[in-house]
């Protein structure tokens, strides 16, 4: 495994991972209580409803990392995230991933720090906090890190996952990906053919036949094995 030797590093591979998590909950590959399980408490997982912010999963960890019990988060989850963050700064943090999911990059997961009473301490603590909108679900993904933790704790939450070499030097190509094309190499890794690939998805043998060398220089792959291994890494088979 890669070892991170800096926070920038460290933040990069986090957003890596996030995609891998989307990925892997929607293919029906990995279940996010069995993932919290094996995470240390100084990270935590959740996912709300975009329309009304309603908690879908919310762990036993992000519910001691922001101090209050399940009761009463699940009866009133804006006003418990509020009761220990910073004032304002739930607000603040809102209108940031609301103008991001509005934005060209709203494909893209974002990241920013939150100032929070951890486990209902005096004093407030940096979490770290990534955003991702699943595009399937409609749900906001959310990781959080302790920042004082980050170096510490990000190595296992790596770990929990697998590919990570090939994503990270593949991840820039994959989101620049059509539907269209993720469509198309998932039915090559395997093993449709270019006219069976045309029938599949109602479309010309000479479209596909173009696809097919836009994602060469795309992907920058030569070998059949290579678009197998990217097609692997990022779920698509």
């Amino acid at each position: 495994m890669h070892k991170y030797t800096n926070e920038k590093e460290i933040l990069e591979a986090l957003e890596r991972q996030t995609l891998l998590i989307e990925q892997k909950l929607n293919k029906g590959l990995m279940k996010l209580e069995a993932l919290d399980k094996d995470l240390p408490s100084t990270i935590s997982i959740s996912t709300y409803q975009l329309a009304d912010f309603r908690p879908v999963y919310f762990g036993d960890e992000a519910l001691e990392l922001m101090g209050v019990s399940s009761e009463e988060f699940f009866l009133n989850p804006i006003k418990s995230v509020q009761k220990n963050g910073f004032p304002g700064d739930f607000l603040k943090n809102k209108l940031l991933v609301s103008q991001h999911l509005l934005g060209n990059r709203k494909h893209q997961p974002i990241s920013y720090i939150q100032k929070v009473k951890i486990g209902g301490k005096k004093d407030y603590e940096g979490l770290y906090t990534l955003s991702k909108k699943n595009e399937l679900t409609n749900e906001l993904l959310n990781i959080y890190v302790v920042v004082p933790e980050l170096s510490n704790s990000t190595p296992k939450l790596f770990r929990a996952l697998e590919e990570e070499l090939i994503v990270k030097r593949s991840y820039h190509k994959f989101i620049n990906l059509t539907v269209r094309e993720k469509e198309i190499i998932t039915l090559l890794a395997t093993g449709f053919q270019s006219n069976e690939i045309a029938d599949q998805l109602f479309i010309s043998k000479a479209t596909v036949e173009q696809h097919r060398k836009n994602l060469k220089r795309k992907l920058e792959i030569k070998r059949f094995v290579d678009l197998m291994r990217f097609a692997q890494a990022f779920d698509l088979i």
